[in-house]
Order: C-alpha cells, then sequence, then structure tokens
C-alpha cells in the first residue's frame, strides 16, 4: 500500500457532499446554541421570579435580595458564556460527520468517509489497483447521497424539551406576574435596592385625584383596593378642615364593585387635607383647596336689527329673548368673580362661542352673535375665574325666533273671478297689502293663455310701508300685443319683502279676463243692472211681507177697549 498520486477526483461531486455536511453541520450548532439560550432564560426567569416570589412572601432585607441579585447577574453571565462555548465544543469536522451519517445509512459502505478522505489526500490505495475505481466510488457516493438526508444525523429532540420548558416557566411565572400585576413595580425597585413598603394583605391602587373643589360642593371620594381579604374591609376617611374640625366619614364598598369603596363629603364648607385607611393599607395625606366658583350675577342682551326692517335696537333680559333672524344680538354677562375665559353654548345647533372677557373689568364679558333663520331654542354660559374654578349647574335661556312672514296681499275689486273687458278698456285695480316691516315691492303679472309671464312694475319704494292699498288702471289697449276678441288673460298680484334670503315674496288670488266686443260687453253690463235691480225689488218685498207680519203680531197682541 501506498499513497496516491495524480489521481482525479470529481471535484464538482466532493463540493456538493462537502456542502451537505456543512448544512448538517451548521444545524447541529445552531440547535445546540438556541438549547442553550432556552436553558439560561429558563433559569433567569425562574430566578428572578423566585426572588421576587421571595420578597413578597418574606419581606427580605436590602442585604439580602442585593445577594441574591448578585448572584442571578453571575449565573446569568456563567450560562451566557457556555451557551457561546457550544460553539467551539460542539464542532465537527467533516470526517467526524461522514462517520456518523453512514452509521445511519448502510447503503455508503464507507464509501462517504473513503470519498472525503481521498479528496483530502488522506487516504491510501494498491499501486496496481485501476485508478478509475476511485472516480466511480465517489460518484457512487453522490448517487447515494440523493437518496439520503444528511440532516437525519441532527436530533431536535433536546432543543424541543429546552424550549418546552422555558414555555411552561414564561407561562408560569406570566400568571404569577398577572395575579400580583399591582405589586410587581414595587417588587422590582426592592429587587434593584429601594426602600419600599409591601402592604400586607390590602393595597390601594387607586385614589381620588382632586386638588380643588368648589365651595358648596358634594364631593364623592373613590378608592379601588385589592386585597387579598374577600370580605368587606373596614374602610374610614380622615378629614381635618383648615378652621381645625376633624371629620371621619365611612367608605362604603359598592354593590357592583366589590374592590371599589366611595364616601361623599356633603356641602364642603371650606379647604381640608385627607387620608384614606382601607384595612391595613393608608394613604398619603392630600390637600385640597375650596373656592368658591364664579356664578352669573347678571345677564342681558342687545338685539340691532336687519337695515331693511328699519327697526332700532331693544335691550332684552332673560325671558324676553324673542330675536329676530339675521339680527346681531350681544349677549352681556356679569360675574360674581373675575374671570379668565367663558363659553357660550347654543341650543339647537352645533356651535360654541368663547367669551370675551373685558380686560379693564374681568367681572364681565360679552359674546356677540347673528341670529339664524331657524333651530336655535337656546344658549347656556360656562364660566371660568382666575383661580382655574369653573361655575357649575349652567342655567338654560330660552331663545324664541321671530318669523318674517312673506307680505299679504289681496285684490280687492274686481270682485268677479272673471271680467269681461273689450279690446281697448281700461280696468281698475284696487289691491291692499301688509308686512310686519314694510313691503318692498308689488308687481302685477298676468299671461295670455300659455305665453309667458309678463310684470308690470306697481310700487317700489326706498322707504317700505307696512301698510299699502291703493290702485291701479290698467290699460289694456297699451299692451305691446294686441288684443283679440276671444282672448284669454289671466292676472294676479305679488308682493316682497326683505329678510335674510332676499325677496319674500307672496301672492293674492289669480283673476282672469275674456277679451269681447262692445256688443257682448253692454249685454253683460245690463245683466249686472237687471240682476242688481232683482235684487233690489226682492228685497223690497221681503220687507214689505214682513212689515205685515210683524203688524199681525202687534194686533194680535193689543187688548180692545170697550165703551
Amino acid at each position: 500500500m501506498s499513497a496516491i498520486k495524480n489521481i482525479y477526483i470529481p471535484q464538482n461531486t466532493i463540493r456538493v457532499l462537502r456542502s451537505k455536511l456543512a448544512r448538517t453541520r451548521f444545524s447541529i450548532l445552531a440547535i445546540e446554541l438556541a438549547r442553550r439560550i432556552a436553558i439560561t432564560f429558563s433559569v433567569l426567569v425562574t430566578l428572578l421570579t423566585s426572588l421576587l416570589f421571595l420578597d413578597l412572601l418574606a419581606d427580605l432585607d436590602i442585604q439580602t435580595r442585593s445577594l441574591l441579585l448578585f448572584s442571578i447577574i453571575t449565573l446569568t453571565a456563567i450560562l451566557t458564556i457556555w451557551s457561546l462555548f457550544s460553539l467551539i465544543t460542539k464542532w465537527k469536522n467533516d470526517e467526524t460527520l461522514a462517520l456518523e451519517i453512514e452509521r445511519k445509512n448502510k447503503d455508503f459502505d464507507s464509501r462517504l468517509i473513503s470519498s472525503i478522505q481521498f479528496a483530502k489526500r488522506k487516504a491510501a490505495f494498491p499501486e496496481n489497483a485501476p485508478m478509475s475505481m476511485i472516480h466511480n466510488m465517489i460518484l457512487e457516493t453522490k448517487d447515494v447521497s440523493k437518496k439520503f438526508n444528511f440532516l437525519k444525523i441532527v436530533n431536535p429532540k433536546a432543543l424541543t424539551r429546552a424550549t418546552l420548558i422555558f414555555f411552561v416557566i414564561i407561562i408560569t411565572s406570566g400568571i404569577w406576574v398577572y395575579s400580583e400585576k399591582d405589586n410587581i413595580p414595587i417588587l422590582v425597585k426592592r429587587a434593584l435596592g429601594e426602600q419600599i413598603e409591601i402592604p400586607r394583605d390590602t393595597t390601594i391602587i387607586e385614589e381620588p385625584n382632586i386638588s380643588k373643589v368648589g365651595i358648596g360642593d358634594n364631593i364623592q371620594m373613590t378608592f379601588k383596593v385589592k386585597s387579598k381579604k374577600t370580605s368587606e374591609l373596614k374602610a374610614n376617611l380622615n378629614i381635618k378642615y383648615n378652621s381645625g374640625r376633624n371629620v371621619k366619614v365611612s367608605l362604603e364598598r359598592t354593590e357592583k364593585e366589590p374592590d371599589t369603596y366611595t364616601g361623599t363629603i356633603e356641602d364642603v364648607p371650606e379647604s381640608f387635607s385627607f387620608d384614606a385607611q382601607i384595612d391595613d393599607a393608608k394613604t398619603k395625606t392630600l390637600t385640597v383647596t375650596a373656592i368658591e366658583r364664579p356664578t352669573i350675577k347678571n345677564i342681558s342682551a342687545t338685539q340691532v336689527y336687519p337695515e331693511f326692517t328699519k327697526q332700532s335696537p331693544t335691550n332684552h333680559v332673560p325671558g324676553d329673548f324673542t330675536f329676530f333672524p339675521g339680527s346681531e344680538v350681544t349677549i352681556n354677562i356679569e360675574s360674581s368673580k373675575e374671570l379668565d375665559s367663558g363659553n357660550l353654548k347654543f341650543l339647537g345647533m352645533d356651535n360654541q362661542m368663547p367669551l370675551s372677557v373685558n380686560e379693564a373689568n374681568k367681572k364681565e364679558g360679552v359674546a356677540k352673535i347673528k341670529i339664524p333663520s331657524q333651530s336655535l331654542s337656546g344658549f347656556s354660559v360656562s364660566l371660568t375665574d382666575s383661580e382655574e374654578m369653573d361655575s357649575k349647574n349652567s342655567a338654560i335661556y330660552k331663545i324664541s325666533l321671530l318669523t318674517d312672514l312673506p307680505p299679504e296681499i289681496r285684490i280687492t275689486y274686481p270682485k268677479r273671478s272673471e271680467e269681461l273687458v273689450t279690446r281697448k278698456a281700461t280696468l281698475l285695480i284696487k289691491y291692499e297689502a301688509v308686512d310686519r316691516f314694510g313691503v318692498n315691492s308689488i308687481n302685477l303679472k298676468y299671461k295670455r293663455e300659455k305665453n309667458e309671464i309678463i310684470t308690470i312694475p306697481l310700487m317700489k319704494e326706498e322707504s317700505s310701508k307696512k301698510q299699502i292699498s291703493d290702485s291701479y288702471e290698467w290699460n289694456l289697449g297699451s299692451l305691446k300685443t294686441g288684443l283679440s276678441e276671444g282672448d284669454q288673460i289671466e292676472y294676479w298680484l305679488e308682493a316682497s319683502d326683505q329678510n335674510l334670503s332676499g325677496l319674500n315674496i307672496s301672492s293674492s288670488e289669480k283673476l282672469s279676463l275674456k277679451v269681447v266686443t262692445p256688443e257682448e260687453k253692454r249685454a253683460d253690463l245690463l245683466g249686472r243692472t237687471s240682476d242688481a235691480l232683482g235684487s233690489v225689488d226682492e228685497a223690497t218685498n221681503d220687507q214689505e211681507n214682513l212689515n205685515k207680519d210683524l203688524e199681525s203680531i202687534i194686533r194680535k197682541n193689543t187688548p180692545i177697549k170697550k165703551n
């Protein structure tokens, strides 16, 4: 036997084999490193949780806590080094891995280890043997490796066990930490060297955060506790007023929340300090300052009407807040205390308005609002004084809105729904119009059958009148398009005033004209005259019959005188 020289080795095949071995080596190292890290963290979490648990149970002194914490840190450092050292201790070369793989798969029949050794020139071969045997063996090794997963030699069971143990520890510790979540911050601070007391049975976890109250207020004091006891705890609120008077208020457990205790301080007269004692837990002494709340001493409003109404400004007091849409209203407020700010909230509107405080007299403030056409029904006022104390129980001031109705207009003459006219007649139209703030315009409107509507202005003045009674002589012969017998004309009057949205228009009833011949018009007049005379004759006959009946009644009731 002698060393082999100048043997042809298929390098591509060798690279494939060594690559598989490298992946196997990396997997072994990664799994081992992860296992040791899991063990390290498991130990760390267990020891830290144990330290907190023992401290909660036995109230360890600061020297013991410091020693235990130092021990945990030291052990953790050692385990961390042990974990990293696995990269060295668990390293396996190609030959070692090849032997382990061949023990898992007998099909290699020493081909894998031989191929690796021949590739590294570490193997020997008889000098008279055919050189092709080595080449063929390596190729056979490649074929066998294709059918075998090298990672089968990697055992993940140890990592699985370590990971499972880690999660069990994490879940167990997490459950305990959650159950003591209120004490954990205290325990951690104690573990780090702070001197903090641990409530033994009861912990007050929430207390009132009150620094200012209004004089005369009723204050509900609420405390939330965590207690090992399930029964109702003895709980008291100790109050000491600035005048020296001491008061004890019992705290009662609420039915809906057994961990909540409440008590009420009624009609606070002055500043005070307080502390609460609930079972074996006690709060620090806290101070509360009692301050007079700002109130509204006086409130009024000034209304400036829209220009078109020609109305003078008016003053208003609560109960008489009746405003016209479009008016500018100034609300004047006088407070019992100097103000820092204020706010007006309007009902029926999603709108708030800040109060402008008078710098010369900070007890006074104003707010201006333009009255809308609808929705507004009232307002409330909130005040904040210079001591940052808010007003309380704000009153609602009712607002009534005036409605700007359109003018009322009617035709008083002619009275008939249809008049007969000739082509060149002049029609007398009498009309009346009324509006709260004045009529802005009156127009005569007419149309001939399906033709367009034509407008004739009858009145338009700068200074509107509230009540109008007038007439108009309509010369039909002056129409641009002459009239013909048989034409039908529909006409009416329109009146308008000025409001927020512009013109507010109303219409009279619609009347009609029929163009006839002069003969037909005379016949119509004669007929109307006969009707009138007939009405007079009928009335005369009715009066004669009435007189006769009356005479008969008188005679029946008059006694006859005997001579």
